[in-house]
């Protein structure tokens, strides 16, 4: 009876040990496991400390799970008191030959290779020695829990002490079932069960009711256990009903509803069955009013006389056809008033069509102002793919003929558009769909051509280069957020889609190895799959990844020039116009010298950033002098603590930004290298999904700094050129005689006013929007020192819609441009 109620604790999560460990909720919506202490800095460099006039006392605390450390500033980022919960770690201990002495590694380099665990639970890393040559390390897992494994160096001729923690989700559950049947006694029970509490706690319910099933079969005394199969049994249905539920939310309906209609009901309990009944009846329920939207529209619309039908005829077949569980919120004001006969049918079918252009609440009723919505939309689109200036004009002379081209109307209706230039993602050349990978494409130049194009001319721009990977279930009609994922110098961009994305394989839904599974997503069958699909993370949750070509032939580190940035902001405004990607959820990341390059780039331009993921960095140049802008960013930054030294080498400017301005965790991985951490990626998208993390508004106060010329454009107020002496060249960075950022600073007033107060040109553009506190019916005033400028705003969409042209963001267009002079 004792294991039947340890196993029981286990399975239900109740408290049988010890209270050993505290969850740390953070104001980003995240919630940290692990046991925390308080520390006064990050800075372990006296040096630099003594520099900076000592040691802080900042706030900062570390949660250690025993796996990695985790800084966050107290005062920013912690959202409650601690709360204490039990350690239900189940520790299994290994014995290994591991030296008992031998040299303490300080650091270790580059990771090139590991083999898998063999039975022993022995593999062999190969890392970057010293000299630059590969170095071997045999290594032996010597204690196990759910979260990490504790992976030491083994006694060898060359010993060392090495003690490297890695994720126990790495590690294959094929390759523990041979590390258990090698190291544990078949014959002791109270042993076999310790891996099946293993396996539970892991969340592997699987595994753990697998094995439990053999003990069952094998000691039938402990026939008393079996209620906990049932249990487990339980446990998987949840994570399968998790998984619908993910898919669902994540823009695959089809995935999901295949998922629930396969569902294993007839093995789960009646609470089970009801919540899958639930979700399948929400998504008839969903489907039931698009099926109801089509027959009344069209009902409507054959009410009307046939001009006007003859007028609606494209939009309604639209409407028809692209109208989804995604699109269906636009055409709320129909669903709730479109049965209403009080009404005439010129209002219902108003109430649809400028639901469907303008969203949700528009309100408009006049079916001729609708009417005219459907040709200013067809003129918006031609603008936006025009290249020629003098047609642009043509565009906006016809514009202003049409009663629904105001400006408030356009910006209700591009953020709903398909992406302008969707078309050539077909009629294109240079786009190409990967005849091999579902849902990814080529864009432009691959990494030989990148290379070749940049060395004909540094001076230009690079061409725009990247691949892509689309989710499943793609519909350009919705939002996507989007990872644009930095490579490796050396590498190629298409690593990093298999980071975020996922190695291709040969099936979307692979099938299991445990032949008497009773629930896996692997039992749905997808019809006709491609040749190979990527499962990751980005797949699971719907982010679409862009990933630049950014270095030039032969490039070993980041350089921090704007060329590198032109390479990856020209690739991100192409993907906004092909793509349908939600401007507001855009992160960037990298990894290596592609992890400094994203860091240096999110809060050199942090307008256009939701946050920012750096793993395996160096962080220099102006990472050191742009600490004001940072706190506009949130950032997420991971390194192994073996990698060099990072809290001697970069702890001051990890110190900046533990502050209660800033939103930033920083994760250091323990005995862990230069690394590519992928084991982190779990984490890093529940961080991107936290409600928090969506770029937030433009700030009415700007303070900011540059030192580059190509760092001129912050939100709303951008300059041409740098006064002489301001700007540095990065790649004479250690020639400059002056290394200082100069400050930016401009406010918006409560009297109609923008103010700069400093800055470090002569001559400014003031882009202004309604969404700042200005009233745009009254004169707005542009000052800097002693010249001003008035603004009228005329009700013309000209600026719009060259802004929404050239930066390619539909969701935030600016209405007016004032420039000083």
């Amino acid at each position: 009876m004792v294991l039947v109620a340890t196993l029981i604790g286990v399975v239900l999560g109740q408290a049988t040990l010890v209270h050993a460990e505290q969850l740390i909720s953070l104001r980003n919506g995240m919630v940290l496991r692990g046991v925390y202490l308080e520390v006064a800095s990050m800075n372990q460099n006296a040096f630099s400390a003594g520099n900076e006039g000592g040691i802080q006392n900042r706030p900062i605390w570390v949660v250690d799970d025993g796996l990695r450390r985790t800084y966050v500033h107290r005062r920013g980022m912690v959202a409650a008191e601690p709360r204490d919960v039990p350690d239900l770690h189940e520790r299994i201990e290994f014995f290994q030959p591991v030296p008992d002495g031998g040299e303490q590694v300080a650091s270790i380099g580059q990771a090139l290779g590991v083999t898998p665990f063999n039975e022993f639970g022995r593999r062999r890393l190969t890392v970057r020695g010293p000299s630059g040559s590969p170095f071997a390390i045999l290594q032996g897992i010597t204690e196990l829990t759910a979260k990490y494994a504790k992976v030491e160096a083994l006694k060898t001729d060359d010993s060392i002490n090495l003690d490297m923690r890695i994720a126990t989700s790495s590690i294959s559950s094929d390759q523990l079932r041979d590390i258990f049947r090698r190291n544990t006694d078949p014959k002791n029970v109270d042993a076999r069960l310790n891996v099946v509490r293993f396996f539970a706690e892991s969340e592997r319910y699987a595994d753990a009711r697998r094995e439990l099933v053999r003990i069952l079969d094998e000691f039938p005394d402990s026939a008393d256990l079996k209620p906990i199969v049932g249990q487990y049994v339980e446990n998987e249905a949840r994570q399968l009903l998790e998984q619908a539920e993910l898919r669902r939310e994540s823009g695959q309906p089809q995935l999901a509803r295949a998922i629930l209609d396969q569902f294993p009901t007839r093995v789960v309990s009646r609470v089970t069955q009801v919540k899958v009944a639930d979700l399948l009846g929400s998504m008839e329920e969903t489907q039931q009013q698009v099926d109801m939207v089509h027959q009344r529209l069209a009902a409507l619309v054959g009410e009307l006389q046939e001009p006007v039908q003859d007028s609606l005829g494209g939009l309604v077949a639209e409407i028809k056809a692209e109208l989804s569980p995604e699109t269906l919120p636009r055409l709320s004001d129909f669903i709730r008033m479109g049965g209403n006969a009080t009404m005439d049918p010129e209002t219902r079918v108003s109430l649809a069509v400028a639901g469907w252009l303008l969203g949700n609440g528009s309100g408009e009723t006049n079916l001729k102002i609708v009417l005219s919505l459907i040709d200013v939309r067809s003129l918006v689109r031609e603008f936006l793919v025009e290249e020629d200036p003098g047609k642009r004009q043509e565009i906006l002379t016809r514009l202003s003929s049409l009663e629904g081209a105001r400006a408030d109307y356009i910006a209700k209706m591009l953020p709903l558009m398909k992406p302008p230039m969707i078309d050539a993602i077909q009629s294109d050349s240079s786009i190409v769909a990967d005849p091999s990978v579902a849902g990814m494409f080529h864009v432009g130049l691959d990494q030989n051509g990148f290379h070749v194009a940049q060395a004909e001319d540094p001076s230009a721009i690079p061409p725009v280069s990247y691949v892509v990977q689309l989710p499943p279930e793609y519909d350009p009609n919705r939002t996507y957020p989007c990872v644009v994922a930095m490579h490796a110098a050396g590498a190629i961009a298409e690593t990093q889609l298999n980071w975020w994305s996922g190695v291709p394989q040969q099936a979307f839904l692979q099938q299991s190895s445990d032949p008497d599974r009773v629930v896996d997503e692997s039992s749905v069958e997808e019809p006709e799959p491609p040749a190979t699909m990527r499962l990751g993370h980005s797949i699971r949750h719907g982010f679409i990844v862009v990933a630049p070509r950014w270095t030039r032939g032969g490039q070993g580190d980041y350089e921090y020039t704007m060329r590198e940035h032109d390479a990856v902001l020209s690739s991100l405004r192409h993907a906004l116009r092909h793509f349908a990607i939600d401007s507001d959820r855009v992160f960037i990341g990298g990894h290596g010298p592609g992890g400094t390059a994203a860091w240096d780039i999110a809060i050199s331009h942090p307008d256009l950033w939701a946050g920012m993921i750096s793993i395996s960095s160096r962080p220099g140049k102006t990472l050191l002098h742009y600490n004001e802008n940072s706190k506009y960013v949130p950032v997420y930054i991971v390194k192994g603590d073996k990698d060099g030294v990072p809290l001697r080498d970069f702890g001051a400017i990890y110190d900046r930004y533990m502050t209660y301005d800033h939103d930033a965790m920083i994760v250091l991985y323990r005995g862990r290298g230069l690394d590519f951490f992928y084991e982190e990626a779990d984490r890093i998208f529940e961080w991107m999904k936290t409600p928090g993390h969506r770029r937030p508004a433009p700030p009415d106060e700007l303070e900011v700094v540059s030192m580059r010329e190509g760092d001129r454009y912050f939100w709303w107020l951008e300059w041409d050129e740098m006064l002489p002496g301001l700007s540095i060249n990065p790649v004479l960075w250690a020639d400059a005689e002056r290394l200082k950022a100069a400050p930016v600073k401009a406010r918006v007033m409560a009297n109609n006013e923008v103010i700069i107060t400093q800055a470090p040109s002569d001559s400014y553009s003031v882009w202004l929007y309604p969404q700042m506190p200005l009233d745009f019916k009254q004169t707005i005033t542009v000052r800097y020192r002693s010249r001003r400028k008035d603004f009228t705003f005329d009700q013309s969409v000209g600026v719009m819609l060259e802004d929404v042209r050239v930066r390619a963001d539909r969701e935030r267009p600016f209405w007016g441009k004032v420039q000083i002079p």
